[in-house]
């Protein structure tokens, strides 16, 4: 998870921060600084519209739900391994071929930090809710479909020995939610199947891990977020793999 794996099974990463401010400006363009410092690493840009909702909760009085029309900024890099999205409420990052964690925090802050930093008027500008998912599909062409004894940790699989007959196997997933106080992680795991009904056909296993802490925070502390999530996440994705796995992904 911090890199030191060169075979690449982790399949997508993605960063999210949501503000506690609505940014409007964004909508009509980009700060010149913010752009600046896109420009080597995200050449690409596409301006989408899209329908955002609004609500408004005043004391002893219903909700009231608008529906605003905005836009939203999406960003390829020049490989097209990563993406971007900045709105007015939100910012993302998606690494589709991530291989370093470093390289991942420092991209994410430095946009961050960009975007703060554009908007010096904005009192108190900060995020309610910092997210980070690391979604991992490992396949083998192996023909024991079900049989992953030698990759994963026995804890993870033992669903599998409840079977008469695997082949009838059609779907194995679980979901493990844990609470941390401010940080939240959901693990997903198991054998989805994206041919389900039908039996399994492919040695596939998921792990699939969302992480986010759900409290204000400011721009300060959004290192500290980062790595707390980061560092929970790669403890659960260590603990799920075994030696064996380890020397696969480093061939």
């Amino acid at each position: 998870m911090s890199g030191k794996y060169r075979n690449n099974f982790l399949k997508n990463v993605m960063a999210r921060i949501d503000f506690n401010k609505n940014l409007y400006q964004i909508s009509s363009d980009l700060p010149s600084s913010v752009k600046a410092k896109l420009k080597d690493q995200f050449p690409h840009v596409q301006r989408k519209s899209a329908i955002a909702e609004q609500v408004e909760v005043k004391c002893g009085e219903e909700p009231v739900r608008r529906h605003v029309k905005e836009n939203h900024w999406f960003f390829q890099g020049k490989n097209g391994d990563r993406a971007l999205c900045i709105a007015p409420s939100f910012m993302w990052l998606d690494f589709k071929k991530y291989t370093d964690y470093a390289d991942l925090r420092e991209t994410f802050l430095t946009l961050s930090d960009a975007l703060f930093t554009a908007f010096p008027d904005v009192g108190d500008l900060g995020v309610n809710r910092f997210g980070l998912r690391f979604f991992n599909n490992i396949e083998l062409t192996e023909p024991t479909l079900t049989d992953w004894t030698e990759y994963l940790n026995p804890d993870l699989i033992s669903m599998f020995s409840m079977v008469d007959d695997k082949t009838a196997i059609a779907r194995a997933f679980h979901n493990l939610e844990l609470n941390y106080g401010d940080l939240k992680l959901t693990f997903l795991y198991g054998m989805y199947n994206f041919d389900y009904p039908e039996p399994i056909r492919q040695k596939s296993f998921t792990l699939d891990f969302d992480g986010y802490i759900a409290r204000p925070q400011t721009r300060e502390e959004l290192g500290g977020s980062l790595d707390a999530l980061h560092g929970k996440i790669s403890g659960y994705f260590e603990k799920s793999i075994t030696d064996k796995f380890r020397e696969l992904m480093n061939r």
